[in-house]
């Protein structure tokens, strides 16, 4: 594999991270990368209004030494970070503030093989022909789907229709992401993230991926297919950094970006994130409240949220007190996975029982919407690596580069229900454009009316309604 050296980023060296995975070191058989999150208490706060942030707010907080991340008026909430437990205490009894509580910090846990380093030939003109992509012989996905004949067709997204990405960044101006991604709508709500993009690239936008995971699921959505493929090549893609290099982020950020998707317009939003065998509603109501407030606020904007379910092998029906974020949040499409059950090379093929329900997804009869494609060790989904990237090794961060010198690139492949969730999203921005914009009720019942059912007649708790198939879904 032609990967750079390891440079230290001296200019960040204090930041910490949660993430213990390498994600420069190439194996041959991982786990399946985990979606979901785990949590624990997070530096920081969450300060709810009253009646929206008082016009001296931030003021506030820096007189008590801190700092405001970020406000959402829509949620009625702020992110602060740095106070003590007085200087919080004191912020609790000023003007317009009814609440304070302990922010979540979420951690994704994320195991990405590295394939073997690729010839490329001359750049073909796939965006029309996404079929043409140099490594679509490696989408089992793709077929499975049935998103070739929709190409064939001429259904290959449309520019006007947006899918927000929730997750670590984009590699926006990769080999696949490249005049996609709209930039003046995106947003990262990492602070840390954007001081080592600021330091280490200077001049680039914060929702550069550091991580990965984010640019493999925007490029199942869509993707001009230079190399990989997506459900679509033309649509539109908001990038919306909730996540950071570690894959740690916090439960306000990741709310706060939903409603900045919304706010943006947004038509549809992948949220390939989830709290690990779900968050107990007891002792955890205002967060319960606070997510429930987010979607609701999502859908009265008109746009669909699909998520992942989750890869902790759970049967999410009959949670009791137990929140299964995000398939429990109102209005959503959860996604569970599938994948094969053997193969010659979990990246070339050829693959065996592609439908198979991936032993790691959650399932759930009444939590399940529907399945798509996620992987599995015997079949990762594919695509090109996030150039840069941030490890930390004893305390220190260093920068490391996926080399991609003309003429070659590195293929990444991926296995989890953070995967499913972008192949459904890619096919409802299909159906925004042909049903119109604020129809999430027509587009879901075209979603479902559509399906493969490959499970036992009806609704089952693997695939739910069934296995997603883009060509019906498009009446061909």
């Amino acid at each position: 594999m032609k990967l750079s050296a390891v440079f230290p980023l001296i200019l960040v060296a204090g930041i910490t991270s949660a993430c213990t995975d390498d994600p420069i070191q190439p194996e041959a058989e991982r786990a399946p990368a985990q979606a979901s999150l785990v949590a624990d208490a997070a530096p920081g706060h969450v300060v709810e209004f009253r009646k929206g942030a008082p016009p001296e707010f931030a003021a506030e907080v820096a007189a008590l030494g801190g700092t405001v991340a970020f406000v959402s008026e829509a949620l009625g909430i702020a992110r602060v970070e740095g106070l003590s437990g007085q200087a919080v205490a004191k912020l609790g009894r000023q003007r317009g503030v009814a609440m304070i509580y302990d922010d979540v910090r979420v951690h994704l846990a994320v195991a990405p093989s590295y394939g073997a380093v690729e010839a490329l030939a001359a750049e073909p003109a796939s965006v029309l022909n996404p079929a043409s992509g140099i490594g679509f012989s490696y989408q089992w996905n793709m077929r499975r789907i049935g998103a070739h004949t929709a190409w064939a067709a001429g259904h290959l997204g449309s520019p006007d229709v947006s899918i927000a990405i929730l997750d670590t960044g984009i590699d926006y101006d990769g080999y696949d992401a490249n005049g996609l991604v709209d930039l003046a709508r995106s947003k990262s709500f990492i602070p840390g993230d954007d001081a080592i993009v600021a330091a280490a690239f200077p001049g680039r936008h914060p929702i550069d991926d550091l991580h990965g995971h984010g640019s493999n699921v925007a490029s199942q959505a869509s993707s001009r297919a230079t190399i990989f493929a997506g459900v679509n090549s033309r649509t539109t893609l908001i990038g919306v950094k909730v996540l950071g290099y570690n894959g740690s982020g916090t439960l306000a950020s990741i709310l706060a970006g939903l409603v900045h998707a919304a706010e943006q317009g947004a038509d549809v939003a992948n949220m390939s994130l989830g709290f690990r065998f779900g968050v107990s509603k007891i002792g955890n109501g205002p967060f319960v409240a606070l997510t429930n407030r987010a979607f609701n606020y999502a859908h009265r904007q008109g746009m669909i949220v699909v998520v992942s379910a989750g890869n902790d092998a759970t049967n999410m029906d009959g949670a009791g007190v137990i929140f299964q974020a995000y398939c429990e949040a109102p209005h959503v499409i959860c996604v569970s996975a599938t994948g094969p059950t053997a193969s010659a090379n979990p990246f070339s093929g050829p693959w065996t029982n592609e439908d198979a329900g991936a032993s790691y997804s959650n399932i759930g009869k009444q939590a399940v919407t529907v399945a798509a494609p996620g992987g599995t060790t015997s079949g990762y989904v594919a695509s090109v690596c996030a150039r840069h990237g941030i490890v930390e090794v004893e305390g220190k961060l260093y920068l490391t580069i996926c080399n991609q010198p003309p003429g070659f690139f590195v293929v990444t492949g991926y296995a989890g229900t953070s995967q499913a969730a972008p192949h459904v999203a890619g096919l409802v921005a299909k159906l925004v454009e042909i049903h119109g914009r604020n129809n999430p009720a027509q587009v879901k019942h075209a979603l479902l009316k559509s399906v493969d059912d490959l499970g036992p007649r009806g609704r089952d708790p693997v695939y739910g309604a069934g296995r997603i198939n883009v060509a019906r879904a498009l009446g061909l």
